[in-house]
């Protein structure tokens, strides 16, 4: 009887240890294993933790990015992706990065999770729905906790779960901000090793905070440290009455605004660009508050801005602390003890009795929570926005913030049951046609579906044709025609009808062959004050923009080929001086009146073979690098050559090359 235990027991034994070793292959082999943490004594575990994910919102005229791992926008220094871009697809970023901290004491010892710590780590990726069920027209949803840090040195977890919602809509009334859910549960601490919370604990002096670092703002033609980015910013909480401050600013005071003390609840934080004294802006002035370019446009008009619109339960605004580069606080203690604590509002700082810039962050917040108990969660809804007026900045453009806020409280409070369809029209559909004459192109027709005129709250159209970008990277739009249809009595009404039923159109005769012309159609609405003041609703730009660059058709002969332009100058309005996410094209030269069967092949005077291009191929692209559609009789070249080297200037030759028409040679001419 005890041989036979004996055997049993060393049968079972081996059929344990064969358990163990297919379990370990297993987590090993696993197509989607994550990182893992070795237990003693075991086989390893799989960790909850996932790679670090990212999605766009990209609907509204604000763009930016959302994350996994707690950040608001893209801090890259290099190859930044939309990061609170205003407005949507300039380019134009305003926030550096956006993080939360939740802070509390543990057996009396302040510790803080911070997200630009790298001390949340990511449970799942980042989720986007929109349709049936989606509270907006394009929802997010994503999870990461802070019980065990990999990335992050010394952390002390406090042991919290965040679920991460945002909901962004592309109707100008609500396309200038993205909402923000964090709902934060006490999930425990891990005690075990194996990243996965296990043993409740409390919390005492539980408070939520935001982190808000601007740089207001970048371009994409600024480098990552240009003094036009973080050195002459500014920060506030609406904490302050509005005259105590604004009026310090000559570029602000005195100008009329509707800022009441109704808007100073605490619960903002606020960022712009203000005057560093140490450098002019482009256009040679002193004052470069809003960094007017060459042109005198304010290049950074608006204003960055964060806002807490609801807590559940209440959470009351407890402080607001500013710091810099040079004294960022270096430990949870420091935080604790010169921010989280105490409970005062910072102003701003003055130097020489004017306020002064400098690389600012704004630290918000809010508690604190009493006994933050294991099991317990609290929900925080804010709003991130850019309120901007293009033209004047300053005053203007807050009041623009503020407002945006309102309609982002507004929709929270109708727990998101507002219908963007209810409230305007939806963009118009817009096609471009070449107009011709014989084989010579003489205008394009804007063509545009007549659907919004059956909205209860239409008034018109207005009607936009661009070049290019101006100082801002945005669209330099011009009205086109009339540029503004209303049927308001004493308006212009109706537009030029199309072709076919149910459209209208316009014919823009002012082009040049292979220049880049962009057309939008708004439609817009009567003034809408119910049920809250939302003013001139207008369709989003950017959602009826179309592009062209007119071309004649495909030729039958070999004997109008031309290089354009030539000489090529780089820095001519026919490139893209302002690549951004959306347009990452910078250079192109055209080979036109080709047929449709003709490769171009390009060479140096040395007969070196520098690239080749085909009839149809063009050198514009799209923010996920696909060719823009091009005519069958022109080749563009981006004067990359194929080993991926930008062409040196100098004289070139090249031979078309037709099987239907034969062999054409010629030469162009590169100055940089």
């Amino acid at each position: 009887m005890v041989t036979v235990n004996r055997y049993r027991t060393t049968i079972l034994l081996l059929l344990a240890l064969l358990l163990c070793l297919t379990l370990t292959a297993w987590a090993v082999d696993s197509p989607d294993h994550k990182a893992r943490l070795a237990k003693p004594g075991t086989f390893e575990i799989a960790s909850p933790i996932v790679p670090d994910n990212w999605k766009f919102h990209q609907i509204g005229t604000l763009w930016s990015r959302v994350t996994n791992f707690s950040y608001m926008g893209d801090d890259a220094y290099e190859g930044r992706t939309p990061s609170c871009d205003y407005p949507g697809g300039s380019g134009n970023s305003y926030l550096y990065r956006g993080t939360i901290w939740l802070t509390a004491l543990v057996d009396g010892t302040p510790h803080s999770t911070q997200g630009d710590d790298h001390e949340f780590s990511p449970l799942d990726s980042v989720h986007v729905y929109s349709g049936p069920g989606a509270r907006s027209e394009e929802d997010t949803w994503t999870r990461y906790y802070d019980v065990s840090a990999p990335l992050a040195s010394g952390h002390f977890p406090l042991g919290v779960e965040v679920v991460e919602r945002t909901y962004a809509w592309s109707a100008s009334w609500a396309g200038d901000f993205i909402i923000y859910e964090y709902t934060v549960k006490n999930v425990g601490v891990d005690s075990d090793g194996d990243q996965l919370p296990d043993k409740p604990r409390d919390l005492d002096q539980f408070y939520f905070t935001i982190r808000f670092d601007g740089d207001v703002s970048k371009l994409p033609s600024w480098g990552a440290e240009s003094r036009f980015c973080n050195i002459d910013d500014y920060v506030l909480s609406n904490a302050q009455p509005w005259n105590s401050w604004i009026k310090d600013f000559p570029q602000m005071a005195g100008r009329a605004h509707s800022l009441t003390e109704a808007d100073l609840d605490s619960s903002m934080i606020f960022m712009w660009d203000g005057d560093n004294p140490s450098y002019p802006a482009d256009n040679g002035v002193d004052d470069d508050f809003g960094n007017p370019g060459a042109d005198g446009r304010l290049q950074t008009p608006g204003f960055l801005g964060f806002k807490i619109l609801k807590t559940e339960p209440y959470l009351k605004p407890s402080s607001f602390h500013q710091c810099q580069i040079y004294n960022d606080p270096a430990s949870d203690l420091e935080a604790w003890t010169k921010m989280i604590s105490v409970h005062t509002y910072d102003g701003l700082i003055y130097s020489k009795g004017k306020p002064y810039a400098y690389d600012f962050r704004g630290i918000l917040s809010f508690g604190p929570i009493e006994k933050f108990m294991y099991g317990d969660s609290f929900k925080v809804t804010a709003a991130l926005s850019v309120g901007s007026d293009p033209d004047s900045g300053g005053v203007y453009s807050l009041m623009k913030l503020v407002k945006n806020f309102n309609t982002a409280q507004f929709i929270v409070d109708n727990d998101y049951k507002v219908s963007s369809e209810a409230l305007a029209p939806a963009a118009p559909q817009v096609r471009l046609e070449q107009v011709l004459d014989g084989s010579q192109v003489t205008g394009i027709r804007v063509v545009w579906d007549d659907a919004a005129t059956a909205h209860a709250y239409f008034e018109g159209y207005k009607i936009w044709k661009a070049v290019g970008k101006n100082s801002q990277g945005a669209y330099d739009w011009v009205p086109l025609g009339a540029g503004t249809y209303s049927t308001l009595a004493g308006g212009t009404w109706p537009p030029p009808a199309g072709d076919q039923a149910g459209t209208f159109a316009l014919v823009d005769n002012d082009i040049v062959n292979g220049f880049e012309y962009y057309y939008a159609v708004q439609s817009y609405t009567r003034d809408i004050n119910d049920p809250i003041p939302l003013g001139v609703i207008q369709s989003n730009i950017l959602n009826s923009i179309k592009s062209i660059a007119p071309a004649n058709p495909v030729a039958a002969t070999l004997d109008n080929v031309k290089v354009v332009p030539n000489p090529y100058i780089g820095s001519v309005i026919w490139n893209n001086p302002m690549p951004s996410d959306n347009e990452p094209w910078q250079h192109r030269i055209q080979f036109t009146n080709l047929p449709a069967d003709a490769t171009v092949k390009i060479f140096t005077l040395d007969g070196d073979y520098i690239d080749e291009i085909r009839a149809g191929y063009t050198a514009r692209r799209t923010a996920d690098n696909v060719a823009i559609e091009g005519a069958d009789s022109v080749a563009e070249w981006d004067i990359i050559t194929r080993n991926n080297q930008e062409a040196a200037p100098g004289i070139y030759m090249f031979v078309v090359d037709s099987p239907s028409l034969g062999q054409k040679i010629g030469k162009f001419v590169i100055i940089q």
